[in-house]
């Protein structure tokens, strides 16, 4: 049985990658005004990349992989299902905003701190709480692939 300290590290570790990919996706998202495709592309793999992401544990675990890159590929795969609500709303957000902000001239950091935070502060937080749950989610299926 892994220590708690292990268990709370591997949590954080997948959950911090997944933001961190997530972050990635709303950031090309943002920059490239592309959501909608980013948004298509993301509903085609979150069901299939939140699934290998529980399964992974459990095809890897004999064969003798560090648990870090377990850990590491689990956040990956669950990238998408984070970044899936924000950039749902970013998508649902009509385009001219940004541009009507750009043209009043607010710069890049204000629209930001001024337009999208506020936009997306609550669809990022159910993509927060979504990289909880499936973080434990992903370590309690490697304790059970870990246990003999």
């Amino acid at each position: 049985m892994p220590s708690p300290f292990f268990l709370i590290l591997h949590s954080a570790l997948m959950a911090l990658t997944g933001i961190v990919l997530a972050a990635a996706v709303l950031s090309v998202a943002l920059l490239t005004r592309q959501g909608q495709k980013l948004h298509t592309l993301l509903l085609l793999v979150v069901l299939p990349a939140t699934a290998f992401a529980l399964i992974l544990p459990f095809l890897l675990t004999g064969t003798g992989t560090k648990p870090v890159l377990i850990t590491l590929l689990q956040g990956v795969l669950i990238g998408p299902m984070i970044s899936l609500a924000p950039l749902t709303r970013l998508k649902n957000t009509p385009g001219s905003w940004a541009a009507t902000a750009q043209e009043l001239g607010a710069g890049r950091k204000a629209r930001f701190t001024l337009l999208w935070l506020p936009l997306l502060g609550n669809a990022l937080a159910v993509g927060l709480f979504l990289a909880l749950i499936i973080s434990l989610l992903g370590t309690f299926a490697l304790i059970k692939a870990s246990l003999p």
